[in-house]
């Protein structure tokens, strides 16, 4: 049996939102300052969207150990904001409508990629690491 994902209804509800917002709405969204990685990347139109939906300052934003790799740690009690990335390739076997040479159906194999939710954090949720920590990594 497959666990429930606690982050299902909050995909569905930020997806909700963006659905019924006006051209108009968008373009104010993303007409905010660019919305940067952690490694200085930006993000897609619809994760803007997203990030800044969930946190209206947000900058830059990176995974924990992705802060943890640029010498900040996130904050304790921070709440994360979501935003999608791709989680591998899946093949698909695709059937034409078509009859090959054979009289079968051809088949064809097509790649589709998956997205999922992933926490991420802003710089404004994270802090320098303390010297002893940053010495120890």
């Amino acid at each position: 049996m497959r666990k429930p994902n606690p982050n299902k209804e909050k995909a569905a509800q930020l997806a909700r939102q963006i659905a019924n917002m006006t051209e108009e709405q968008k373009a104010i969204w993303l007409q905010r300052a660019p919305i940067l990685t952690a490694d200085a990347r930006p993000i897609s139109g619809k994760n803007h969207m997203l990030a800044a939906m969930q946190c209206e300052g947000a900058t830059m934003l990176g995974g924990f150990n992705q802060w943890l790799s640029a010498g900040r740690v996130v904050r304790k009690g921070e709440s994360a904001i979501y935003i999608f990335a791709p989680s591998g390739r899946r093949a698909t076997a695709e059937t034409s409508a078509a009859p090959s040479a054979e009289g079968a159906a051809a088949e064809a194999v097509a790649e589709s990629v998956r997205f999922i939710l992933v926490p991420v954090f802003d710089v404004s949720q994270t802090e320098e690491k303390p010297a002893e920590q940053a010495a120890a990594a």
